[in-house]
């Protein structure tokens, strides 16, 4: 069973919409608030301008991401991860103070000719590392948040895929758990008609490669068209009928058009083998009842049989547990199964959303 690993998106166009919305929101503040205005400048360094306080934005933003939430987020919570965190903070505060310096003092002065302090009289290096706090600190908090929120998905989506991986890892397990007994009931019998020498035995034997072919290949795809999983039962059907001289009885009707359903593969043969190992077969006034109905959407399942008096086993083995669990891991909330079990019956109806 192949299970398809969710294909991981690309993460540039969040960032490019988390800096959309970053930068529309400091154009709001700027040109909203007349004292916190920008000078205006010409369209060559205004743009390079920009761009270095987009650089000094990055920083703030993406520092944190590194240095601060990294040592909280890989590994559990302990004070050295702490000390480190409280670390990476005091860094990115000076780094982002240092970036900010080299830019305006050793590129948009000397360069550009770009003096963003000359009309601010109260500018002191202590003004300026208190302000390059304060001013950036928002970036420092979304970067933060970016990296706690996507740890946090990331964190989800690994879960999700451990759970897959169990759940197909359980399903191979499940489908590889075939019911011998049929099997080799099957064998047995073909093997008297080719002792007999009966022309029934080429016939029976060509019915079971056909099966034996579908449990091995087909079977081994999460979906297969309802009218495979029909024909297969109809195989199982015949061969039981053989070896039962052609005096099985079973009343099988089939309601409802076949116009490409999917269901999981080997889902209602454990149903029937089951009726088949444990059930009276050549009482025509009890026959085995078969019942499907069948929609675009759904099917109905009804399976009785009368039981054979003193079994020497149980009923509803290992293959009925088998298929409860996997309805439940390919089809939770879709699907009814009823099972009514007494000293004389067998009843099982299942619905199943297809």
């Amino acid at each position: 069973m192949t299970v398809a690993r969710p294909r991981a998106f690309p993460e540039w166009p969040i960032h490019l919409l988390i800096w959309a919305l970053l930068l529309t929101k400091d154009l709001v503040v700027l040109y909203t608030t007349p004292a916190d205005r920008p000078p205006a400048l010409a369209g060559a360094t205004a743009g390079f301008v920009t761009l270095g306080y987009l650089l000094i934005n990055a920083t703030a933003f993406y520092l944190p991401v590194g240095l601060v939430a990294r040592p909280l987020l890989t590994g559990a919570l302990n004070w050295p991860r702490f000390g480190r965190a409280a670390g990476g903070l005091l860094l990115t505060l000076l780094l982002i103070t240092g970036v900010r310096y080299g830019m305006e003092f050793l590129v948009f002065k000397p360069l550009l000719g770009f003096d963003n302090y000359e009309h601010n009289p109260t500018f002191t290096a202590r003004w300026f590392v208190e302000n390059s706090v304060r001013f950036y600190f928002d970036y420092m908090l979304y970067g933060l948040l970016y990296a706690f929120i996507r740890h946090q998905l990331l964190t989800e989506r690994r879960r999700r895929e451990t759970q897959q991986a169990h759940t197909a890892a359980e399903l191979t397990f499940l489908r590889s758990q075939l019911n011998p007994h049929f099997l080799f009931n099957t064998i047995n019998d073909i093997y008297a008609l080719v002792y007999q020498q009966s022309e029934a035995a080429p016939r029976a034997l060509l019915k079971l490669a056909e099966l034996l072919r579908y449990m091995l290949h087909d079977a081994n795809h999460d979906r297969v068209l309802l009218s495979q999983e029909l024909n297969y039962l109809a195989g199982l059907i015949e061969l039981q009928r053989i070896g039962t001289k052609d005096n099985l009885q079973l009343d099988y009707q089939l309601r409802g058009p076949l116009n490409g359903q999917l269901i999981a593969p080997m889902l209602l043969v454990s149903f029937v083998e089951n009726a088949f190992k444990h059930g009276l077969l050549t009482d025509a006034a009890r026959p085995v009842t078969l019942q499907l109905d069948l929609t675009a959407t759904t099917l109905d399942f009804r399976l009785h049989n009368t039981r054979i008096e003193q079994q020497k086993d149980q009923v509803g083995g290992i293959g009925l547990a088998n298929v409860r669990r996997r309805l439940e891991l390919l089809y939770p909330a879709r699907h009814t199964l009823t099972i009514a079990d007494s000293p004389t019956d067998f009843q099982v109806t299942l619905r199943l959303a297809l």
